[in-house]
C-alpha cells in the first residue's frame, strides 16, 4: 500500500538573479437589501469561495486551477437582477469579473418530487449530492432553469458555482417548491435536520450513512466525534498539559480583507516523536497514526473554531524510514478577524498511547491599502496532493502544497527556502517590486532588488526566496514595492553547518 503521506523530496527550483524563483507556472444608486453573503461564519448555511477570474471570461472557471480571495457565508441566495457596485464588504470592492462557489448540506424529512429553479446573470450550475442538476452557464443577462428531482429522506450536499462577467447588471437567485410547500426561496434554515442526532429518522427508520455521497456522519460516527473532543479536551484542560510529544504550531497569514485575513494554522510533529506498530505478513506495514484537535478563541475567551484532522499513516518497504527523518505538518485554513487569539493544539499518537499539547498565540493584522505581502514561511518540503485539495489553504498552489519547517533552522547546503505571496494593488499602475534584504546581527549584509511576474487569475505572485548557506543566526527581510506603497516581513533563522 502506498504511503498517505507523500515522499519528501527537495524542490528543484530554477531560480534567476537575486536568489528569486517564481513558484508557478514552471513555465444609478444601487442598493438592494440582498446580499451574496457575510463574513461572519455561518455553521449550518451555504459557504461561498470567491474567486477573481480572467476578464473576458465567457463560462465558470475551473476552480482547481485558482485560489479564493475570500469567504462568505449565507443561508439563501436572493440576489435578484439588478444594478450592482458593492463588491463583498470585508472581503474586497471587486464588483465584476468574479466567481462564487457556494456549498453546503441540507436535510430533506418529506422524501418526494423538488422542483428546483436557478436564475443567475451570468453564468450558474446547481449540482445535488455531486451531480449536476441544473446547468446554467455562459455570459447571458438574467434568465432561469428548471428542474425537478427526486431526495430521499436526510442529508444531501448542495453547491451552486456562479460567476459575474462584465458590469453593472447581476443576479442569482436558487428557489424550491416541493416538500408539501409552494415555490419559496430555498433556504438552509428551512432545511435544517434535527437538532438531536438521534432524531434523524425517516417515518420511523434511522438514516442511514452512505460513505460514497459525503453526507454528515451517522449517529455512531457523531457520538465517536463527540468522543474524541472530550478526550482532546482532557489532555488540553490537564494542569500540566502532556509534553509526551513535541508539538510545535505557527500562524501563517496570506490575504487580507477589510476586516479578516486569511491565515494558515500548522502543526508540526517530528517523524520520530510518533510510535510505529509493525504488521508482519507477505507484505508488511508499519502504522502510525495522529489525531489532531485545535480550539482558536478570540482574546475575550470565546471559542472562533474547532477543528479536527484525523491522519492515519500505512507505509510499506523503506517508506518509514524515509519519512519519519521529517516532520508531520498539518495545516487548518481559518478566516481569522483583526485581533489577538489563541489556538491550544493537542496532537494524540493512537499508536503509542501518548499525547503531547501546545498552546500559540497568535494575531491578525489590520488591513491594509496598496500592495500586500504574507507572512514568510520556511520551506521544509513541496509535495504533490494525494487526494481532494482544501483550496481554501494557502499553503496549497496548482496541486502542491507547501509543508512548513517548523524550526527556525536551516541546512546550510544552499537549498533552504522560504515562501511567500505578493499581493499588488491592481487600482496602482506601477509595476510591483521585491527587495531582499540579508541581515547578520541587524547589519546589512546584502541586499537586492527585482521586477515581479504579472500576478496570476487571483491577482497573486507565489514566490521562492533561497536562503543564504553562511552558518549562524541570520534574518531576511523581504519588502514588496509598488509606486510608493509598501509591505514588509521579516524571518529570523539559523543556518547549521553541512
Amino acid at each position: 500500500m502506498r504511503s498517505r503521506l507523500a515522499a519528501a523530496r527537495a524542490f528543484g527550483a530554477t531560480c534567476v538573479v537575486l536568489f528569486l524563483c517564481q513558484c508557478y507556472p514552471a513555465g444609478a444608486q444601487e442598493t438592494s437589501p440582498a446580499s451574496f453573503g457575510t463574513s461572519v461564519v455561518i455553521p449550518s448555511g451555504l459557504r461561498g469561495l470567491i474567486y477573481y477570474i480572467r476578464p473576458g471570461s465567457w463560462s465558470l472557471p475551473d476552480f482547481s486551477h485558482l485560489q479564493p480571495v475570500g469567504v462568505i457565508y449565507t443561508t439563501k441566495l436572493n440576489v435578484p437582477p439588478q444594478n450592482w457596485s458593492f463588491g463583498f464588504p470585508g472581503v474586497t470592492d471587486r464588483f465584476e469579473w468574479f466567481s462564487i462557489d457556494y456549498r453546503g448540506r441540507f436535510w430533506v424529512s418529506l422524501p418526494g418530487n423538488y422542483d428546483f429553479a436557478l436564475t443567475s446573470d451570468d453564468g450558474s450550475k446547481l449540482y445535488i449530492d455531486e451531480t449536476m442538476v441544473i446547468n446554467n452557464d455562459l455570459q447571458h443577462p438574467a434568465q432561469t432553469e428548471f428542474r425537478r428531482i427526486r431526495l430521499n429522506c436526510g442529508i444531501h450536499n448542495i453547491r451552486v458555482s456562479y460567476f459575474q462577467g462584465p458590469r453593472n447588471m447581476l443576479a442569482l437567485v436558487l428557489s424550491v417548491s416541493g416538500g408539501g410547500k409552494q415555490r419559496r426561496i430555498f433556504s438552509t434554515e428551512e432545511f435544517k435536520p434535527p437538532e438531536n442526532p438521534d432524531d434523524w429518522v425517516c417515518h420511523g427508520v434511522p438514516v442511514p450513512f452512505d460513505p460514497g455521497r459525503r453526507v454528515m456522519p451517522n449517529v455512531p460516527t457523531q457520538r465517536s466525534s463527540q468522543a474524541l473532543e472530550d478526550e482532546a479536551m482532557g489532555y488540553l484542560n490537564a494542569n500540566p498539559r502532556p509534553q509526551e510529544i513535541a508539538v510545535r504550531s505557527s500562524a501563517f497569514h496570506f490575504w487580507h480583507s477589510a476586516t479578516a485575513s486569511q491565515t494558515s494554522v500548522t502543526i508540526g510533529v517530528p517523524g520520530t516523536a510518533l510510535a510505529v506498530t509493525h504488521v508482519a505478513g507477505p507484505k508488511p506495514v508499519d502504522k502510525v497514526h495522529a489525531l489532531v484537535f485545535g480550539i482558536i478563541k478570540a482574546g475575550d475567551g470565546s471559542v472562533l473554531e474547532k477543528f479536527a484532522i484525523d491522519a492515519p499513516y500505512q507505509f510499506t518497504g523503506n517508506d518509514y524510514a524515509s519519512a519519519r527523518m521529517h516532520n508531520l505538518a498539518f495545516s487548518h485554513p481559518v478566516h481569522l478577524p483583526v485581533g489577538r487569539f489563541t489556538v491550544d493544539v493537542v496532537v494524540i499518537d493512537r499508536e503509542g498511547k501518548r499525547a503531547g499539547a501546545v498552546q500559540l498565540a497568535a494575531e491578525s493584522p489590520a488591513p491594509r491599502h496598496g500592495i500586500d505581502l504574507s507572512s514568510l514561511v520556511p520551506v521544509d518540503r513541496v509535495e504533490a496532493i494525494e487526494g481532494p485539495a482544501d483550496i481554501a489553504d494557502p499553503l496549497i498552489f496548482h496541486g502542491k502544497r507547501v509543508v512548513p519547517r517548523m524550526i527556525p533552522e536551516v541546512s546550510g547546503d544552499g537549498t533552504a527556502s522560504v515562501y511567500f505571496v505578493v499581493y499588488p494593488d491592481s487600482a496602482n499602475s506601477a509595476k510591483p517590486t521585491v527587495r531582499v534584504q540579508f541581515l547578520r546581527g541587524g547589519r546589512l549584509v546584502t541586499e537586492k532588488s527585482a521586477e515581479l511576474p504579472p500576478p496570476d487569475a487571483t491577482g497573486a505572485i507565489q514566490m521562492f526566496l533561497t536562503l543564504g548557506a553562511v552558518v549562524g543566526e541570520e534574518e531576511v527581510k523581504v519588502v514588496a514595492l509598488q509606486g510608493d506603497s509598501t509591505a514588509t516581513d521579516s524571518l529570523h533563522y539559523n543556518v547549521r553547518g553541512r
